[in-house]
């Protein structure tokens, strides 16, 4: 198993214990660099034709949990699993 896949899995058997470093990494290697946002958010497009927007801003190290499963869902939906 890649690093990818242990970060990918770790994040869906826990999406409220993802370091903040974790989700940066995958959201890069998924969809590219981030826009720079207003202090720590950081705002990522994906790659679909309306082009929602994933804006990630960190809490004491962690990703939020929220934000953690709006990822989760956007590769679900890059993947071709719509679920």
């Amino acid at each position: 198993m890649s690093r990818h896949e242990k970060r990918l899995a770790k994040m869906r058997q826990n999406p409220s214990d993802v370091a903040w470093a974790d989700l940066v990494a995958m959201c890069d290697l998924c969809f590219g660099m981030p826009r720079r946002g207003r202090g720590s958010h950081l705002i990522y497009d994906t790659p679909w034709m309306d082009h929602p927007l994933l804006v990630l801003q960190p809490r004491k190290g962690k990703a939020k949990p929220y934000q953690v499963r709006q990822v989760l869902r956007a590769l679900d939906v890059m993947e071709g699993n719509d679920g």
